[in-house]
């Protein structure tokens, strides 16, 4: 099922030079690629540098997208930002009654145009999207909190004692350290 979204972001297809191309550059708000209710907190603006090309009626995109977004890290749940830098290169195919049969099925694996205008929207927001973590980390090394008082661990160490494991999954530590 494809995503509705209000906002757009077209451009003529008259404008690709068939020899020279293109060139897109532009600077949107966060927000306007991603509300509340997406979760995802953007930071200033993104830019926007995109290559158009054509080749009869079938046009590719290519080039970088740049933003940034306020995560909160999975292990300790300190705030920090993460630059987003996907870059995008995906083709566009005219849409017609065959392309829409197999746009149905497809679940937005190929890109379409209406043959006089190209909405770069839906791609970019895409884009942005898998880039963010499903788990953010602050930096590789994050030590997390201490599972008994909840201390962070990347400040200093907490004082609480270190549990000894169980002596009945010795067998399965030996194994581990085996594999």
């Amino acid at each position: 099922m494809k995503m509705e979204h209000k906002n757009r972001i077209e451009v003529d297809l008259d404008n690709i030079d068939p020899e020279n191309g293109f060139l897109l550059q532009l600077e949107k708000p966060f927000d306007y690629f991603f509300n509340q209710s997406d979760g995802i907190n953007g930071v200033g603006s993104v830019k926007i540098d995109l290559s158009l090309t054509r080749a009869g009626d079938d046009v590719f995109v290519s080039g970088p997208v740049e933003g940034t977004v306020k995560l909160q890290c999975s292990r300790c749940l300190a705030e920090y930002e993460m630059a987003l830098t996907p870059t995008i290169e995906a083709p566009f195919f005219p849409h017609s009654a065959e392309s829409a049969e197999d746009a149905e099925e497809d679940d937005g694996e190929v890109n379409y145009h209406d043959g006089e205008k190209l909405d770069l929207f839906p791609i970019l927001h895409d884009h942005l999207l898998l880039a963010v973590p499903l788990k953010p980390l602050c930096r590789e090394d994050c030590k997390g909190l201490c599972p008994k008082c909840g201390a962070d661990m990347n400040t200093a160490p907490c004082g609480c004692k270190t549990v000894e494991p169980d002596a009945r999954l010795a067998a399965l530590q030996k194994l581990k350290e085996r594999l």
